[in-house]
């Protein structure tokens, strides 16, 4: 029994080269998956940076037109919409 227990150790998995290729494929691709990711990040920060100014403009603007309204009421010069 003891003989049969050292063969079977010695018995290599037939399954362990294919499993050893698609291990390597899925790390290469999961590589490959977080280069894009990264480089996703980069691209959606210089957005939100372009983005920054847009915001601020229109910021800008809503106090503007708040203002001026709020302006013409006070000076009864305000007309209705035609």
């Amino acid at each position: 029994m003891a003989s049969n227990k050292i063969g079977l150790e010695n018995m290599e998995n037939p399954h362990e080269e294919q499993q050893k290729m698609l291990l390597g494929r899925i790390v290469s691709n999961v590589k490959k998956l977080n280069e894009v990711l990264e480089d996703m990040n980069s691209r959606i920060q210089e957005i939100n940076e372009y983005n920054r100014d847009i915001v601020i403009l229109s910021q800008f603007w809503s106090n503007y037109s708040r203002n001026v309204t709020f302006n013409l009421e006070s000076m009864e010069k305000l007309m209705e919409p035609m």
